[in-house]
């Protein structure tokens, strides 16, 4: 389907506001399909039950008109006897079916014409989805009015019959032509945000007390399954308990509707019948199998515990606001503290107001039994306070709850990084006194007086010389390098002299052993090294001396 939404700013409504053929096509096809097709099925069921029960067809098209107006919840009367208890499973499908009627309507005139519903258009739709069915609805009226000359039948009021057409295609106009065009209208009123918010969550109240009041019906039929087979056994042949069946299937929105009323804390009235979470008084029921969920009497201890089921929903109703007024927040939108709590409301009240409706529609007159259905004010008031008292404590709570945890986050994360900045400042400061620490002894190191170089082996001039000298030569030479790679740090500098005196004693100590005799040394050194160190003669024995020892 072509959305309604965005066209406007790709194109510009034309001046002519003519009807084309084209929107007139669409527009008749709105105005004349649900009737045609509401006609076409009630016709059938019409006739097929009158030929079935091999009734006479003199009066078919009163049949017809009656049921025409009975989907469209118009009080009848039949033989005295008023029936204004009308099911609403089949005004219900109505409703669904021309609200359709309406969305499509809608999105064929965007296609056709290329911008955006105007006011135009949505009173054009408006005024042709209440045309056709005012139409039949007027001329079942005069069917019924000359019928009753003939048959039992009193002709209902022609002015609450037209209201009651009026206002259920009115409500199904609202319901499609408002799903297509309700984003512009909020951006163009600026509605607030949590008016807009409220919508789906009074939704879900209402379906949670509906739902939970079918399970409340369900639970009463199962424990009154033998009553319920009995009225079922009424109908002597399987085309009378076929029609106790239907007929309870079309009754059955009507006893939820009762039945979430009565979990809210209304009371319900049915004749004699008397029934509440506090009290429940026995009487005559009509022959509907689905009544037989009416509990008899007394109530039960137990029965008000059940206005839990309303505080749940208002409960969860909260919950889901104060989400969504967080998740607002938490996403930078402009919300207010008092956000959750006017959201909580709407949705509230639009809960309330809708089930009062509800309740005021599934009940009505039924002859002897008198006005039939459950006060649909007290309802109506009470799905409201149950909703909002509840929503709004929770949605308060939570509210609260979610900004003290922000709060003591927000110490928590405060007092982490101060934490974090002394840490890091004491491990700098740490890290400065390490290396001022070594510096100084790196500075210490290089002031320390080097070890002792070790000589330079020197040869003897006389070739003749043993090869054991030249052997202790080696060795003392590795020696005293093993002695220069001392640490730096620690080794000890030996002094010169010292070194000097303790050659000279070995010197003596060696001649005097082995009676070597002195020979002249004579020192090898390389032709480069002769021209550039010209050392004095003494030196140069000194060393040749160390080399010999």
């Amino acid at each position: 389907m072509t959305s309604t939404l965005g066209r406007s700013t790709r194109h510009v409504p034309t001046d002519d506001d003519s009807l084309d053929p084209e929107r007139f096509r669409i527009l008749l096809g709105t105005a004349a399909r649900v009737p045609a097709v509401t006609l076409a099925v009630v016709a059938t069921i019409v006739v097929t039950t009158m030929v079935v029960a091999n009734s006479d067809l003199t009066g078919i098209y009163a049949a017809i008109a009656g049921t025409w107006l009975a989907l469209h919840q118009v009080t009848l009367t039949i033989d005295g006897t008023s029936l204004g208890v009308l099911p609403l499973l089949p005004t219900a499908v109505l409703v669904w079916q021309a609200a359709r009627g309406c969305a499509s309507a809608a999105d064929a005139l965007v296609e056709n014409s290329g911008y955006a519903l105007d006011r135009q258009d949505v009173s054009r739709i408006t005024v042709a989805v209440l045309a056709g069915p005012l139409m039949v609805t007027a001329a079942s009226l005069i069917v019924l009015q000359d019928a009753a000359s003939v048959l039992p039948v009193t002709p209902p009021n022609a002015a609450a019959a037209l209201a009651w057409v009026t206002g259920i295609y009115l409500v199904a106009a609202l319901i499609g032509i408002g799903s297509r065009v309700w984003r512009p209208l909020v951006r163009y009123y600026a509605a607030p945000d949590w008016l807009v918010l409220a919508f789906r969550p009074a939704l879900r109240v209402l379906l949670g007390m509906f739902a939970l009041g079918g399970v409340v019906v369900v639970a009463g039929l199962l424990w009154s399954w033998n009553v319920v087979g009995e009225l079922l056994a009424r109908g002597d042949h399987w085309t009378g308990v076929l029609g106790l069946t239907v007929m309870s299937i079309l009754y059955l929105p009507n006893v939820i509707i009762g039945a979430a009323a009565v979990l809210a804390g209304s009371t319900v009235h049915f004749g004699d019948i008397h029934l509440s979470l506090f009290e429940a008084t026995g009487g005559d029921l009509p022959a509907l199998p689905v009544l037989a969920a009416v509990p008899s009497g007394p109530a039960a201890a137990f029965w008000p515990v059940l206005l839990a089921v309303p505080a749940t929903i208002g409960a969860l109703l909260g919950r889901f606001a104060a989400q969504r007024t967080l998740q607002a927040k938490a996403d930078g939108a402009p919300v207010g503290s008092a956000d959750a709590a006017w959201t909580v409301l709407a949705a509230a009240a639009g809960a309330g107001l809708v089930t009062a409706l509800a309740t005021w529609v599934a009940g009505g007159p039924l002859g002897v039994f008198g006005t039939v259905g459950a006060n649909w004010w007290l309802a109506g008031i009470l799905v409201f306070a149950w909703s909002g008292l509840l929503g709004i404590i929770t949605a308060q709570l939570l509210v609260w709850r979610e900004g003290r945890l922000a709060a003591a986050a927000l110490r928590a994360d405060t007092v982490v990084d101060e934490e974090i900045s002394e840490d890091a400042a004491d491990e700098a400061e740490a890290d400065d006194t390490a290396d001022r620490e070594a510096d100084a002894e790196l500075e210490a190191a290089e002031s320390e007086t080097p070890a002792l170089e070790a000589p330079v082996a020197e040869d003897a001039d006389d070739a003749d010389a043993d090869d054991e000298e030249e052997s202790s030569v080696e060795d003392t030479t590795a020696a005293e390098r093993e002695v220069v790679e001392v640490d730096g740090d620690e080794a000890a500098a030996v002094d010169e002299d010292e070194a000097a005196e303790d050659d000279a004693e070995s010197l003596e100590e060696d001649a005097d052993a082995d009676d070597v005799i002195d020979a002249e040394v004579v020192e090898v050194v390389d032709e480069d090294d002769a021209e550039d160190d010209d050392e004095p003669d003494e030196e140069v024995a000194n060393k040749a001396e160390k080399g010999a020892d």
